[in-house]
């Protein structure tokens, strides 16, 4: 595609018209007319095929595949090839996508005579986390007059993957990544002997009668003592939901210390929190799993371990986006049931805020928490909370129909809470800024306590 420069524009603007206006006022006679304007318009024409010419042969390698994280700062860089270096300047663009921020999104190169390969850089800022792919890079070099811009679009295979940014959870994961000083030391202190069989012994006295293995007892003829070890690795489920309740937009931070966390849904505060404690259970030696559903269950990742099974778990979450649909507990309910032979930690990350959804979640709990160990967590709100709990005065009657509707959820909450814990399920309400470290606290808890 071949168009006007602006250097054709500019000549055409401030010589051609006065040219040609000032030969008319003259009455100077057609045939200088006629032989000034087919000179001039047979220059313009002489110099447009240079402008193809001059953008044909160039090629353009990128790299294939970019990863940042979202609010970071990233490149995207590849190599213009001038083959045969008759291309002197050329304007280089690519079609961003307004997640990927740029100063600067047309490039402009003076390439180099001395070589056929340019360096060219983007820098940009992840704005949305998500894949973003561009298939074609769109080029324009000027004609030997300058008088013409020739344009040209070049495939190329660009992918750019946005992750969930985790730096602002040093101080959860921090923590968790002192490695053990010696042989024998543990991280945290162990409550009980464990649970997991190890070997058989001969009876000593102090042993427990409930440890007497008396089958062998019997075969062997004299007592025989089961000797356990603590659970050296479990399995850890988390249980996402991407329904339209994860959708809620969350309130700005305020705070100083937590001003910098980016998310701005509930699901997106879900998805840091799940890679945080994958992350944690790596550190454990727990095998970690994930399941999302929402109307449906749409991925169940059986539990494993090491860095491969962490990718395929963020390369899962970091395209997630919530659907307009009610999440549906029975669904999943059934599906862990079949899939789920071996006891498992079930971390529910979900919003129990609309009553009707609370009862179903209740009523079909009772499937899996026979079985399995299950915490729920879920996003709360500042506003929901007893009238009376901030102990200030009430003013406007605004302000007092807001605080008795909180009371209202607040009740529901509780309601929740109560016949979840009868069903052996502890739900807890975490602010957007501390659920990571909440969710981690609770698997930590189920850890040192032995519950599973």
């Amino acid at each position: 595609m071949v168009v006007p420069s602006q250097r054709l524009l500019f000549h055409v603007a401030v010589i051609g018209i006065p040219l040609f206006t000032v030969l008319g006022l003259a009455e100077a006679p057609a045939a200088v007319v006629l032989a000034a304007a087919f000179f001039g318009l047979l220059l313009v024409a002489l110099d447009a095929p240079s402008a193809l010419r001059v953008v044909q042969p160039l090629r353009v390698e990128l790299t294939d595949i970019v990863r940042s994280s979202k609010g970071r700062d990233f490149e995207i860089s590849g190599v213009l090839i001038n083959p045969r270096m008759a291309c002197r300047e050329v304007r280089l663009g690519l079609p961003f996508p307004a997640a990927l921020a740029t100063d600067q999104p047309i490039l402009t190169l003076k390439l180099n005579a001395q070589s056929e390969r340019n360096r060219i850089t983007w820098k940009l800022k992840a704005l949305e986390r998500g894949n973003f792919r561009m298939k074609q890079c769109f080029i324009e070099g000027t004609s030997w007059l300058g008088l013409w811009n020739g344009r040209r679009a070049l495939p190329c295979s660009v992918e750019v993957r946005v992750y969930p940014d985790l730096s602002r959870e040093k101080n959860v994961l921090a923590p968790l990544f002192f490695r053990r000083g010696a042989m024998g030391m543990h991280q945290m202190r162990q409550l009980g002997k464990g649970r997991e069989f190890e070997q058989l012994r001969a009876y000593a006295p102090g042993d427990g009668y409930g440890d007497i293995y008396w089958k062998g007892t019997a075969k062997r003829r004299f007592p025989v003592t089961k000797m356990f070890q603590i659970e050296r690795s479990q399995e850890v489920y988390v249980v996402l939901d991407a329904s339209r309740r994860s959708a809620r937009k969350l309130e700005a931070m305020t705070d100083e210390a937590t001003a910098g966390i980016l998310a701005k849904t509930q699901l997106e505060r879900f998805i840091q929190a799940a890679l945080v404690l994958a992350l944690a259970a790596e550190q454990q030696t727990d095998r970690f799993g994930l399941i999302v559903f929402s109307d449906q269950v749409h991925r169940i990742i059986p539990a494993g371990g090491g860095r491969s099974h962490y990718d395929t778990i963020r390369d899962t979450l970091y395209t997630l986006e919530p659907k307009v649909v009610s999440p549906d507990y029975e669904d999943v309910f059934v599906h862990i049931g079949n899939r789920l032979r071996q006891r498992a930690l079930l971390i529910f990350l979900t919003d129990l805020g609309e009553p009707w959804l609370a009862e179903s979640f209740v009523d079909g709990i009772s499937l899996i928490a026979r079985k399995h160990v299950v915490l729920t967590h879920m996003l709360g709100q500042k506003e929901i909370a007893p009238l009376f709990a901030k102990g200030d005065s009430i003013g406007e009657d605004d302000e007092l129909y807001g605080r008795l509707a909180g009371q209202m959820l607040w009740n529901d909450f509780q309601e929740t809470t109560r016949l979840l814990k009868q069903r052996g399920v502890h739900l807890t309400a975490s602010l957007q800024e501390q659920i990571v470290a909440d969710v981690v606290s609770e698997y930590l808890r189920v850890k040192k306590r032995q519950l599973l």
